[in-house]
């Protein structure tokens, strides 16, 4: 009875750590893909002097106001199939990417996505939309062309975004990566 026990006690702290483990290998997959993304907007920004926004809506002109909607790819983070496993059809079909994402070169490495990605960009008469809560936080006070990227990572199953969803973020700015909702 004693060794049922304590196999169970380590058994329940492995399971633990195993899904810790797993989570930060999908953060992974979202550190790598806003770097991309933070790389092919700086080469854009060389040759054509501003930042271009990577949405799925396929508007390239103005910065997006929907940062928790429709200009996420590959999928709405608040749609019902944000889950904690996708596998969507259109990631592994380069045709069905937003066109900006072809236009600047930016591929996902895998056909399976755990992070769904929005990169809002502006010129340097353009603020940031009101709406955007976390483009706000990352860009402020910015005279010149911006950019930022995010990462909206579901991590612990469905859940409603952005309440439980791990959300990485990235901007002209700053080098740096901020998280928000970290797993929370």
């Amino acid at each position: 009875m004693i060794v049922v026990a304590i196999i169970s006690i380590l058994a329940a702290m492995g399971s633990f750590g195993y899904r810790r483990w797993v989570a930060r290998a999908r953060l992974t997959e979202g550190v790598s893909m806003l770097a991309e993304m933070n790389s092919k907007e700086q080469s854009y920004r060389m040759e054509f002097g501003t930042f271009m926004p990577l949405r799925a809506d396929g508007n390239v002109a103005q910065p997006s106001p929907d940062e928790p909607g429709t200009a996420f790819f590959p999928t709405n983070p608040n749609a019902a199939s944000f889950d904690s496993v996708r596998t969507p059809a259109s990631v592994s079909n380069s045709a069905a990417w937003p066109t900006a994402w072809r236009a600047v070169g930016v591929s996902p490495r895998d056909t399976v996505l755990y992070c769904t990605y929005l990169t809002n960009a502006g010129g340097a008469t353009q603020a940031v939309p009101a709406g955007a809560t976390y483009g706000a936080a990352l860009v402020s006070g910015v005279a010149a062309p911006w950019f930022y990227g995010l990462a909206a990572c579901n991590l612990n199953g469905p859940a409603g975004f952005p309440a439980s969803v791990t959300v990485l973020g990235i901007s002209s700015t700053s080098p740096n990566l901020r998280t928000f909702n970290d797993g929370q």
